[in-house]
């Protein structure tokens, strides 16, 4: 499997991963990277993250594209869906997607299908940092990239954009988008809410107290708030969910605390503790 050209639309830390991957497994002749900005271009070069960069331009970056990812900020993927719209692209191109969020993401690009073929995907690796400076060809090794399957997904794009994850070296999951939603409010958009609200309890004096237990709870409150409060909003049913879920089983564990309810404690966090330690075997 090799295609002759991909398009990745935002080169930072995801994006410009994806071009590393891309170019040492020797999956694209060309890699074409579009930025916002000059600086960004200049370091995705800098990272030898792609093979030809342009800055705002889609006519010209994109035309002859096989495959597009989009990994900008989740916020602003259905802006650039509505711009490729209005963009010159090839009558098969398959664009696909890296957003934290699917089901609004999904059903926005459906107004396109005429246009382009659109596969919701997320690959599960990143860390709290930004930028292309941070890019690494072997982030998606060994993880875990969630794609997204409707009515309206093409079986054969769906399986072109399986074949390059895999290719890349990630396991690949499809489930619907309202099911990653769900699942992720969960798994990672509870866990920044948590680590962003311990990080505000904390009184600036007390920090210097603070060792290894507060910085491995709170490392990814290092994250971007603009991007996480996109997040938070656009999946705001699911995330309130699973917080109302974590403030029920919290008071249940401050129950058993101020009532003096020991054994109890000790079986809730044992209970943790194994869901914790089947976690770190699975990883």
């Amino acid at each position: 499997m090799k295609y002759k050209k991909i398009a990745i639309i935002g080169m930072g830390l995801i994006g410009g991963s994806l071009g590393k991957a891309i170019l040492s497994k020797g999956l694209a002749d060309e890699v074409i990277g579009v930025c916002r900005r000059e600086s960004s271009l200049e370091k995705a070069q800098e990272e030898k993250a792609l093979t030809k960069g342009y800055v705002n331009n889609y006519d010209e970056a994109l035309k002859g594209a096989e495959i597009i990812f989009i990994a900008t900020p989740v916020h602003t993927i259905m802006e650039v869906l509505a711009k490729l719209d209005k963009t010159d692209l090839d009558a098969n191109v398959i664009v696909t997607d890296a957003g934290s969020t699917k089901k609004e993401i999904v059903d926005f690009a459906k107004k396109f299908k005429d246009k382009y073929s659109f596969v919701g995907g997320h690959p599960l690796a990143g860390s709290e940092k930004s930028g292309v400076e941070y890019s690494i060809g072997d982030l998606y090794e060994d993880s875990l990239c969630v794609l997204t399957k409707d009515k309206d997904t093409k079986e054969e794009d769906l399986k072109k954009i399986k074949a390059l994850w895999e290719k890349i070296g990630a396991k690949v999951d499809v489930v619907s988008p309202e099911e990653h939603d769900r699942i992720l409010s969960f798994t990672s958009h509870l866990p920044h809410v948590v680590a962003y609200c311990l990080s505000g309890v904390q009184k600036k004096n007390f920090l210097k107290y603070a060792s290894t237990g507060f910085r491995d709870t709170t490392r990814i409150a290092a994250s971007d708030p603009i991007l996480w409060s996109d997040i938070f909003m656009d999946n705001k049913e699911n995330v309130l969910e699973s917080i109302e879920t974590f403030k029920k089983e919290l008071s249940l564990l401050e129950k058993d605390i101020r009532e003096g309810h020991k054994e109890d404690l000790i079986e809730k966090l044992k209970k943790y503790k194994d869901i914790r330690d089947e976690f770190e075997e699975k990883a």
